[in-house]
């Protein structure tokens, strides 16, 4: 089933027959290129089948995997995701010259012109209100939180104080990699309303690899939330199906896939203080939401999936009256995430509670001015969700959320977390604050939404598992290809 509407998906695409967003309000991209895959696509596609693999094949038996096996099966998937993610990016020509001018387009992000712009940190998070309410700023800088600028901001001085990196860069393109230095700045200058030095634009470029690259850290999150919630077992086999997810794949260089690393990392530490009534653990996740939201405000939605996860385990501890050290937790994790907020307002100016209606605001009137009908992308957000998440993962998913909630067959944890993420998707989709791009801008909900097949796929044993799993990586790393081929992937125009 996974694999007839998996091929069924990527035919149509490959004829321009998928409906890929509204005519006359917002479409995906499409571009003429060779379905035939690239040297590239290749070499991540062996790398996929490859770390599924040697993950499967390990899991075979009935003996539960160590620590220690885990945490070599995490590196294989570290490794082998940066092939993948690196072929698909690489197969794409125009990557050396889209890349870093995708960083620096106000169009596409804009994040790395205004690195190069900030000259003292506390006063550009003082003036982050001014900016949202500036309609001259690119649409990016004004709806997200400071973090993104902050990230250029640091590698940018991290490159300029170490210019080997970006030396050996340009050494690399002069030898091999095809554009020259002067072609890439010459492109990037063109996309920037200021000047931009040659050195920029090829710290533009490293900046993009790492964007394209770091994501693949979502493995360590998502291990532990399968973990949390079931076993070691599915936490591996959910890494394996996180770093071959389509949407994550195909849409780079872009900041949603380490903001999805700071979402899950968020969504692991909540877990784990729900399951142990740890108080560091509750610290940690309030760390992780301080940080979270300096990414991408957009993330709040994980606040209601945190709170329907958390209601049915905080009754149940009540009923056993063990709920004081979750009670602790909440009142330390409450006290942590203030701490957090007052230092950075004391020491730069910015507020939170300021920053936030600034930016929705901004982003409310955005979308007004795009005039994309609500009605109409009701069910294309969705489906557009479903699309990028990739077919076979999808059905395989499906399945497995209604066996798991009509069989009653999941504990308390599982059950609330997918009821969370069901609701919080559902609440997303009928609020209509997102209109377009959400197979890219929901990616976090998409890794989430993957714990049900890890799950399924955890119950089998030997071939039954080893060949079906390796069959959906197949199936997601190949539709991830076509994807790549057929549609634009970030462009800074």
């Amino acid at each position: 089933m996974a694999g007839l509407v998996t091929a069924a998906g990527a035919t149509l695409l490959g004829m321009n027959l998928l409906p890929l967003g509204v005519p006359g309000q917002w479409v995906w991209r499409l571009r003429e290129a060779s379905l035939i895959p690239g040297r590239g696509s290749l070499a991540a596609f062996c790398a996929a089948l490859l770390a599924a693999l040697i993950i499967l094949d390990r899991l075979r038996g009935e003996q539960p995997p160590t620590k220690q096996l885990c945490a070599w099966l995490l590196v294989v998937v570290i490794v082998l995701g940066t092939v993948m993610a690196l072929g698909v990016a690489l197969d794409d020509p125009s990557y050396w010259l889209r890349a870093p001018s995708a960083i620096i387009s106000d169009i596409s992000m804009g994040y790395y012109q205004q690195a190069i712009q900030l000259r003292d940190v506390r006063s550009y998070l003082a003036g982050h209100e001014a900016r949202a309410a500036d309609r001259r700023m690119g649409d990016r800088i004004r709806t997200h939180p400071p973090g993104p600028v902050l990230f250029c901001h640091a590698l940018r001085l991290c490159f300029l104080t170490y210019p080997s990196w970006p030396a050996a860069l340009e050494r690399s393109l002069q030898r091999r990699l095809g554009p020259t230095a002067e072609s890439i700045h010459q492109t990037a200058n063109n996309c920037s309303s200021v000047p931009l030095s040659p050195l920029d634009a090829l710290i533009a470029l490293l900046v993009a690899l790492i964007l394209t690259t770091i994501w693949v850290l979502i493995a360590l999150p998502v291990f532990g939330i399968g973990a949390v919630i079931f076993n070691r077992r599915v936490g591996l086999i959910l890494a394996l199906l996180a770093v071959s997810l389509p949407s994550l794949l195909h849409f780079t260089p872009s900041i949603d896939g380490f903001g999805a690393v700071l979402a899950a990392s968020f969504v692991y530490l909540w877990l784990l203080a729900l399951k142990g009534a740890r108080w560091w653990a509750y610290v940690l996740a309030s760390a992780a939401t301080a940080i979270m939201l300096m990414w991408s405000f957009g993330f709040l939605a994980l606040g209601l999936l945190a709170l329907v996860v958390a209601i049915p385990m905080w009754r149940q501890a009540s009923q056993h009256n063990q709920f004081w050290p979750h009670g602790r937790g909440l009142v330390v994790c409450i006290a942590a995430f203030t701490f957090a907020y007052l230092a950075v307002y004391l020491w730069s100016g910015y507020n939170v509670l300021l920053a936030l209606p600034a930016s929705l605001a901004a982003h409310r009137q955005i979308l007004a001015s795009w005039g994309r009908s609500y009605w109409i992308w009701l069910p294309m957000n969705l489906y557009d969700f479903l699309l990028f998440m990739g077919p076979a993962l999808v059905v395989v998913a499906g399945v497995a959320i209604y066996q798991g909630l009509a069989g009653r067959r999941w504990p308390l944890l599982a059950r609330g977390f997918v009821w969370g993420l069901l609701i919080t998707l559902a609440l997303l989709v009928i609020s209509g604050s997102t209109r377009g791009e959400v197979g890219r801008i929901w990616v976090f909900l998409m890794l989430l939404a993957a714990l049900p097949a890890a799950d399924k796929l955890a119950e089998l044993r030997g071939g039954k598992l080893f060949w079906t799993g390796a069959g959906l990586v197949a199936l997601q790393i190949a539709f991830a290809i076509t994807l790549a081929a057929k549609l634009e992937p970030i462009l800074p125009y």
